[in-house]
């Protein structure tokens, strides 16, 4: 009787045990399906998916842009181009924010805010009636700016 009850217990063990790791690795996929994706830079640092710092969080939302504008029906030619060129805004945005966090004694990514915010108007945008793609070329500008400052 006692030889079952060892067993029983051990089974049980072994299922729980069986049961956490199968959710662990559903986590982990599931928590890189949604950091990672097209457009995002891929040395971006994994706390980023949980910390408060201002780079995590436009890192977050850069990601979520990205899963929008990914899940946006492609269009027409026109609506094309605007879609690669805020593709690539998206992931010189990114890149920015890793080389930021890298630098010592950087501002932060404070300074990109107003970019992802006209990221995000541009994927919403796109969605709706077409981007003005004057808006995007002013952004571009911006990028491109702040990369020759560094």
């Amino acid at each position: 009787m006692g030889t079952v009850l060892l067993v029983i217990i051990l089974v049980v063990v072994v299922a729980v045990a069986g049961f956490a790791i199968a959710l662990a690795r559903k986590g982990k996929r599931q928590f890189e399906a949604r950091t990672g994706g097209p457009g995002l830079a891929p040395d971006a640092p994994r706390e980023w998916a949980g910390a408060h710092s201002p780079e995590a969080k436009l890192h977050r939302r850069l990601a979520a842009a990205a899963r929008s504008l990914d899940a946006q029906p492609m269009g027409d030619a026109a609506s094309i181009e605007q879609r690669v060129t805020i593709e690539q805004q998206i992931q010189q945005l990114d890149q920015q924010l890793v080389a930021l966090s890298a630098a010592p004694g950087a501002t932060g990514g404070a300074d990109l805010e107003p970019l992802v915010s006209a990221v995000e108007r541009a994927v919403a945008q796109l969605a709706t009636t077409g981007v003005d793609m004057d808006l995007l070329m002013r952004n571009q500008a911006e990028l491109d700016a702040g990369e020759s400052e560094r």
